[in-house]
């Protein structure tokens, strides 16, 4: 395979990975492929960076979510892609609707959930020390503006991290452009998810309508202002939720399935690392169900004495005297 390590994409990328200590010495990757633009560049690219010999690609891993007539074809475009570049493939399909259905999700959560468990175990099946995913620069710009549409705190500000325990993205600081042009350098081919145009979407309306439209009021891209600006906030929202989790870790006082927490220490608290600490109670008790901004909004009212109890996704809170008491109901999400 020719290799070039010296396109300005290529080094974009390297630096991507030691800034954030990606990819080290001896790194085994497993690569999440889809089919499209952004994972077949990835997987290109990865092969290419992994020439000098410092890290390995031991596999390309496929999910099929059974949502689209398109599913089956491109499962069949990976596994053509993966032999035509020598590389073991894992596949796994599930039907993404139906567990939805079943554990009351949205279909992104759902399809989330059981795409990053699927990769999780094909890490393991390959080997594998770490999975990389394609997500990039014009993902993280449409993310931010997302969450801040939402209302979104630091934490959902900050966008798509770079690391993630064992999930890695190398291509988080270029942008889909850039990885459709080095494919069409290298004569490699992709597949289109036709879902991507539907415009009923809100990810979608904010990729063909919202940026373009910032685009031109700005007079250039807004993608790298956009995503510069999620990864200052991430690094400030990263640094409160540090001190909150020692705070938590301080405070709860565990037994079976129930934690106490300390009200007049909870009064106490500065409302970012309040409401911080509360969120990571709640998450401690959910069983891996969704914990929301509104969850943790009615769970203050409890420390500020406003009402007695309150059901949030998989827990009881109840303020019992001078206690805050989060007992854990139901199992967990799988």
């Amino acid at each position: 395979m020719t290799c070039d390590l010296t396109t300005a994409l290529h080094q974009q990328i390297r630096r991507t990975c030691r800034r954030y200590g990606l990819l080290p010495p001896g790194a085994r990757v497993l690569v999440a492929l889809s089919g499209g633009s952004d994972s077949v560049a990835l997987t290109r690219i990865l092969l290419d960076l992994a020439a000098n010999g410092e890290f390995e690609v031991v596999g390309v891993a496929h999910f099929n979510h059974r949502l689209r007539p398109s599913a089956a074809r491109d499962e069949a475009f990976c596994q053509d892609l993966a032999q035509r570049l020598a590389l073991p493939i894992v596949t796994e399909s599930a039907d993404v609707a139906a567990y939805a259905d079943e554990h009351r999700l949205s279909t992104e959560d759902a399809a989330r959930r059981l795409r990053y468990s699927f990769l999780k175990r094909a890490a393991a099946a390959t080997g594998a020390s770490c999975v990389a995913v394609a997500h990039t620069q014009d993902d993280q710009a449409e993310t931010f503006l997302l969450k801040l549409m939402r209302g979104a705190g630091l934490t959902g500000l900050g966008g798509i991290h770079p690391r993630r325990e064992t999930v890695i993205r190398p291509l988080l600081d270029v942008t889909r452009a850039e990885l459709r042009a080095y494919l069409g350098r290298v004569g490699e081919r992709w597949i289109e998810d036709e879902s991507n145009e539907d415009v009923s979407n809100p990810r979608n309306r904010i990729r063909h309508r919202v940026l373009p439209e910032l685009d031109q009021a700005a007079g250039a891209s807004t993608r790298p202002a956009i995503a510069r600006a999620a990864a200052l906030i991430r690094e400030d929202g990263q640094w409160l939720d540090d001190l909150s989790q020692a705070r938590l870790r301080a405070l709860a006082v565990e037994t079976d399935s129930v934690i106490e927490l300390d009200v007049p220490a909870l009064a106490e608290m500065p409302a970012p690392v309040l409401r911080r600490v509360l969120l990571g109670a709640m998450r401690m008790q959910s069983g891996g169900r969704e914990i929301g901004l509104e969850h943790v909004e009615s769970v203050l009212a409890l420390v500020g004495g406003l009402k007695g109890g309150v059901d949030v996704p998989g827990c009881r809170v109840e303020l019992r005297g001078r206690k805050l008491v989060l007992i854990q109901r139901g199992g967990a999400v799988r």
